[in-house]
């Protein structure tokens, strides 16, 4: 199977996070959690390791849906929500 990287930083659609450092360091661990897992399509295991992450660096109730073309309304506690795509991956990363 061809392994093609078709971009190496997420496009951000929305982000509501304060600090910048906070929307930095999620576009970090967005990238590596893709990175590591495009080639075999694991969402969920892109979706843990992000989780995982930000519960360790932000403290617990992160929550991240990952998913081609869908839509979302939800109740989060602001400002902890950012959603990127990554290629045609959409990536979708808030706390409540």
């Amino acid at each position: 199977a061809e392994y093609r990287k078709v971009i190496s930083k997420p496009v951000v659609h929305a982000c509501d996070m304060v600090p910048q450092e906070m929307a930095n360091e999620s576009c970090e661990v967005i990238t590596m959690a893709v990175d590591k897992h495009v080639t075999n399509g694991n969402y969920e295991a892109m979706c843990k390791m992000i989780k995982e992450a930000m519960d360790k660096k932000y403290g617990p109730q992160w929550h991240c849906a990952i998913g081609e073309g869908f839509g979302f309304d939800i109740t989060y506690q602001q400002p902890n929500m950012i959603y990127v795509y990554y290629g045609k991956i959409g990536i979708l990363l808030y706390k409540c």
